[in-house]
């Protein structure tokens, strides 16, 4: 796996730019998972081969409040 801007690779770095919280992420990918099967066949090849090589999980994780910052927030009240 090649890192790429201290993400995991290109395609999961992309995909962070259009996200600002773990809910756009789930967002996000259900919207392009729907998406492939309306572009020509080579087009889709393409496009899935990309999806296949975002790392979903790492992406949501990046963008979840850090378990330390909900400690904090639950201690103020």
């Amino acid at each position: 796996m090649k890192e790429y801007n201290g993400w995991p690779n290109h395609e999961t770095w992309a995909m962070s730019l259009y996200c600002e919280s773990a809910e756009d992420v789930r967002a996000l990918r259900e919207y392009l998972e729907e998406m492939p099967f309306s572009l020509p066949m080579p087009a889709m090849e393409l496009f899935l081969s990309a999806m296949a090589e975002v790392k979903w999980d790492y992406l949501e994780q990046a963008f979840s409040p850090a378990e330390s910052d909900e400690d904090d927030d639950a201690s103020d009240n």
